[in-house]
């Protein structure tokens, strides 16, 4: 037999013996939803939760770049004008790394979304006296801002229960702990 031959050969039983190694993604499924474990990445809450947090937030990005041309008045000069620019530019990269899923983005979003609704929120019946357009805007921005923040918290939750439910889970003749 040639050298290449058992090269081949010797190729083939490394690969088969790799193949076997590597986990089987979903035979580990089929026997963890027969055991009665959730799965937290193929729940269904958990994936509309996620959908609907990257929805909300990237909503709030977008909100932030529509009403931009109306915070432009106020910042009459220059630096006013460079400041507004740096801060779009910088709250549009912190959601997109959040909508990612970049957890240290996730905290600072929720942080920034909480901070501005409590600056926000109180303002709103002036605003309301004022102007209707400017409270209608101010609104729809809380708005997505408590519907992110709830998003989180949602998420937040689901994991939490999807975890214990499978920390819990006792394999002990199916009796469950206290």
């Amino acid at each position: 037999m040639t050298g290449t031959g058992r090269a081949r050969r010797g190729a083939s039983k490394v690969k088969a013996e790799m193949d076997h190694s590597i986990p089987n993604i979903m035979h580990d499924a089929d026997l963890r939803r027969r055991a009665g474990a959730s799965l937290p990445s193929t729940s269904r809450d958990s994936m509309r939760v996620t959908l609907a947090r990257r929805l909300l937030i990237l909503g709030v990005c977008g909100w932030s770049l529509i009403e931009t041309p109306a915070e432009i008045d106020s910042a009459a000069d220059d630096s006013g004008l460079i400041a507004l620019v740096l801060a779009k530019i910088v709250w549009v990269v912190i959601g997109v790394a959040a909508a990612r899923g970049m957890k240290r983005a996730q905290w600072l979003f929720s942080f920034l979304c909480g901070l501005s609704l409590v600056a926000i929120v109180p303002a709103l019946p002036v605003e309301l006296n004022q102007s209707a357009w400017i409270f209608t805007q101010s609104l729809i921005e809380c708005l997505l801002k408590a519907g992110a923040l709830l998003a989180f918290a949602l998420a937040r939750v689901t994991r939490a229960a999807d975890a214990e439910s499978t920390a819990w889970k006792d394999d002990d003749n199916g009796i469950q702990k206290p």
